[in-house]
């Protein structure tokens, strides 16, 4: 039977209106009194993620920013792996970003340049929220995730351009179509889920994971086993045509599944 459940965030376990249902928090409850393992895997700020992990009764472990960061069971910062200084200089400084929002993660806060409110309502569960920043004052603290929100078809030329500027340098990934997020080459949720199991002494076999995105590929090929959402993204489930589909996360789907699964 599996050891530890590794759950992405929007789309997969979080509800239509980014909440944890009370179905969801009760079966994982349960699980985890009963010795299965727990671990949030997001693109989210780490500080965000180890929110929804207290909702959760402290779950043993996040993956953040992508797989950028990773926190073990008390909060402490146990990995993380920032941008080159060089890298996050083209990013925020080209004039092909201008007509775009730039996010920056730091390893404690989340910057922006100007307020844009409606990144918000992903967080209503959290409470996590931005700070505004010139980013010409940014200090020397590493940045662990760039992103940038705007319109789909100029995000999908600008992940070319990235690509091209830096081969082999950094990765990138769509969480959203309205979302292009830039971390360091390397990084991904599946690599840091291989650090995971490596400390915790685990073989693929003893793991599940559950995902809906592009940033979720890595993640659900190191699991043993790989499930994905029925509202998944159609390019992931095209890359992984052998996974299992369950339904979706307005359904609370995951809870649903686990619960038969550990029954």
């Amino acid at each position: 039977m599996y050891r530890l459940v590794v759950c992405d965030l929007d789309g997969t376990l979080l509800n239509a209106e980014h909440r944890l249902g009370a179905y969801t928090r009760d079966v994982l409850g349960r699980l985890q009194a009963e010795g299965v393992m727990l671990m949030l895997a997001s693109g989210r700020h780490g500080h965000d993620v180890q929110a929804m992990a207290r909702y959760l009764g402290n779950a043993g472990g996040t993956i953040s920013s992508n797989g950028a960061a990773v926190h073990d069971a008390t909060g402490a910062l146990v990995h993380h792996h920032p941008l080159d200084p060089d890298c996050l200089d083209f990013l925020l400084r080209d004039p092909a970003f201008d007509a775009l929002h730039k996010n920056l993660y730091r390893i404690d806060d989340w910057l922006v340049e100007s307020p844009r409110p409606e990144l918000l309502h992903y967080h209503q569960e959290s409470g996590f929220t931005y700070r505004v920043l010139d980013f010409a004052d940014l200090g020397p603290e590493p940045v662990l995730k760039a992103f940038f929100y705007g319109d789909p078809d100029r995000l999908a030329g600008l992940e070319d351009l990235i690509h091209r500027r830096f081969p082999d340098r950094v990765e990138t990934a769509m969480s959203l179509p309205v979302a292009l997020e830039v971390m360091p080459a390397g990084v991904s949720k599946g690599t840091a889920l291989e650090r995971v199991m490596t400390a915790l002494g685990l073989v693929p076999a003893e793991v599940i994971a559950f995902g809906d995105a592009m940033n979720d590929l890595q993640l659900l090929r190191t699991a043993g086993k790989g499930v994905l959402m029925g509202n998944a993204d159609p390019r992931l489930k095209a890359a992984l045509p052998d996974q299992e589909v369950i339904g979706t996360n307005a359904d609370e789907a995951v809870a649903g599944y686990l619960e038969r699964l550990f029954r």
